[in-house]
């Protein structure tokens, strides 16, 4: 395994989960308890607070988007189910979150502006980051609390999360949680340091702006997929196979037949999360250090999931 990840030049922080035991925990590069951005990876908290959500009856997963936001192009035909499942046809073609930062409201208001739908692609796989800033705005409305407030509350207090702060945290707290800034590879072959752009951070909202390591990670991944946070049924309706319409992807969670997928980069960082429908064999990679293998690494990362369960 180890070897897998050396041959395609991943540097950075691992994690391997076997049948419910640490099987292999190392960094070459960094530390093991190193933060970083996980970018789309965060995705799944978002999804299953949704889906937490609907299980306290407080939402319904064929409630339309104009129940929430009526002015949205397309609001009374998309569903929250089309959300979480990237089957919406919304999309915005500017970068998400106002310039400078205001405030959630506002850079909600922005979103909503530049909307687009495209009747079409509703009920096709199309992936947009939009989809999930609705659905944080919509965990807002709901628990009438901030986006962070409630995660701060429902995971990072409650699993005592000891690597895990929101983008926008003060440097004592990115100092304390062991976060490192991303790096980028150029064409010149040097590594070029990416200074994160926190305006567009907060525009991501509950897509992309949680900074965790490995250990915290898989803590959530265990809480969601065990029963902890939601029941046997919320999390068949979420992540089982028979409930996936023209779509690979839910609730932040590529479905593949024996394991979930999910993956993250942006600004300098990638973030590989797979795991076991039942949470028992987890591999989490991640790494500052960004060389434009993304793809290569995801690929072996799938196989990597396949072979740890045989």
């Amino acid at each position: 395994m180890r070897q897998s990840l050396s041959n395609i030049g991943f540097e950075g922080s691992v994690l391997v989960i076997k049948n419910g035991k640490t099987y292999l925990n190392y960094a070459t590069a960094n530390k093991t308890d190193t933060s970083y951005l996980i970018n789309s990876v965060q995705k799944f908290i978002t999804g299953a607070a949704i889906m937490k959500a609907v299980q306290e009856g407080k939402l319904s997963l064929n409630d339309t988007l104009a129940k929430f936001y009526p002015t949205v192009p397309g609001a009374n035909k998309v569903t929250i189910l089309n959300l979480l499942q990237m089957t919406s046809g919304l999309s915005i073609d500017k970068a998400l979150g106002t310039k400078p930062f205001v405030s959630d409201k506002k850079n909600l208001e922005y979103a909503i502006k530049n909307t687009k739908f495209d009747e079409n692609m509703l009920g096709k796989v199309s992936y947009s980051t939009l989809n999930y800033v609705f659905l944080s705005n919509i965990l807002s409305n709901i628990y009438n609390t901030s986006y962070e407030k409630l995660i701060t509350k429902s995971f990072i207090n409650k699993l005592k999360l000891k690597h895990t702060a929101f983008s926008w945290a003060n440097n004592k707290t990115l100092k304390k949680i062991n976060f490192v800034l991303g790096h980028q590879l150029s064409s010149n072959g040097k590594y070029i340091t990416q200074k994160l752009d926190l305006d567009e951070i907060h525009g991501e909202l509950g897509a992309g702006s949680l900074l965790m390591d490995n250990y915290d990670l898989s803590k959530c991944v265990k809480y969601i997929l065990t029963c902890n946070y939601l029941s046997k049924s919320s999390i068949k309706a979420l992540y089982g196979m028979n409930n996936l319409a023209n779509t690979s992807y839910s609730g932040g969670f590529y479905i593949h037949n024996t394991y979930l997928a999910s993956n993250g980069g942006d600004n300098g960082y990638y973030t590989f999360l797979r795991t076991s429908n039942n949470a028992k064999t987890i591999i989490i990679v991640q790494t500052n250090r960004a060389r434009g293998n993304f793809f290569e690494l995801r690929s072996v990362m799938d196989q990597l999931i396949i072979a740890l369960q045989k």
